[in-house]
């Protein structure tokens, strides 16, 4: 039998439930847009980065045919440095030459390039629904500070000029290098390597000049998967602008009495 004392009894009957109150804070709508926008621009940078690193790669094989391509020295396959060294023979001398030209072309093409996605990121948007065609995308222009609108064209200017002269580089440093690898010729290891790495980034120049042959205000991406291009105005800059547009009216109505008073005075 168990017993229980009046004290006890008492200590159990006043004792009160305990209850855990769980909130759920309830995220805003506008606050929720602006995030997911913030992602998708975090997510193209992230893809332009690795975009860049890939190419840059493919473009160093493409450009030093010379040094990568396994040529014949005597009775032995030239080494590296060996294919580094320049000599009496005027061609190779010159193919090597070349082949830094080309190289020093890509760089400046991946450097204005990814300028000006980085522009295109920043300032506009790919939106499907709305038109794309050159006078459309010129109109959104119009909505952005002049200075960014001036960086935006001035960058896809530099990458047109720049896309043309690589593309001239690579073909005559692909004929120079041609002429040089098979006067050293190996064996077929000559040939799978040197059109191997002309394929690198042949398909990659052809999609430059699609780029390239577009007009004045069309702008196709250069590292998105497919095609797309920006036609919009990006969203959270909109906000940046009527904010802007806002601080110079308070500043105008603060200074317009000033002005009014000294007149009188």
């Amino acid at each position: 039998m168990i017993s229980t004392s009046k004290e006890e009894t008492k200590d159990i009957e006043l004792q009160e439930p305990k209850y855990e109150v769980i909130t759920t804070e309830k995220k805003d709508p506008s606050k929720e847009k602006e995030e997911k926008e913030d992602s998708q621009d975090t997510n193209q940078k992230i893809g332009v980065t690795i975009a860049v690193a890939v190419e840059i790669y493919r473009a160093l094989i493409a450009s030093f045919l010379i040094l990568f391509v396994p040529q014949s020295c005597g009775d032995h396959v030239c080494s590296f440095s060996e294919n580094a060294e320049t000599g009496p023979d005027p061609l190779y001398n010159a193919g090597f030459v070349f082949n830094c030209i080309t190289m020093a072309a890509f760089v400046a093409l991946y450097y204005a390039e990814v300028r000006r996605e980085v522009k295109l990121i920043a300032y506009l948007d790919v939106n499907p629904n709305r038109p794309s065609d050159n006078e459309s995308v010129g109109q959104v222009l119009e909505k952005i500070q002049p200075q960014h609108k001036d960086a935006i064209l001035y960058y896809d200017s530099l990458y047109i000029k720049a896309g043309y002269i690589t593309i001239g580089c690579f073909t005559i440093n692909s004929i120079l290098s041609g002429l040089v690898v098979y006067k050293y010729y190996l064996d077929d290891k000559t040939t799978t390597t040197f059109i191997t790495s002309l394929l690198f980034v042949i398909q990659k120049l052809q999609q430059v000049y699609v780029t390239l042959k577009t007009e004045k205000n069309v702008f196709y991406s250069a590292y998105l998967n497919s095609k797309v291009q920006y036609n919009d105005l990006d969203k959270d800059k909109v906000v940046k602008e009527i904010q802007a547009v806002a601080e110079v009216e308070r500043k105008a109505t603060i200074v317009e009495p000033v002005a009014e008073v000294s007149t009188k005075l």
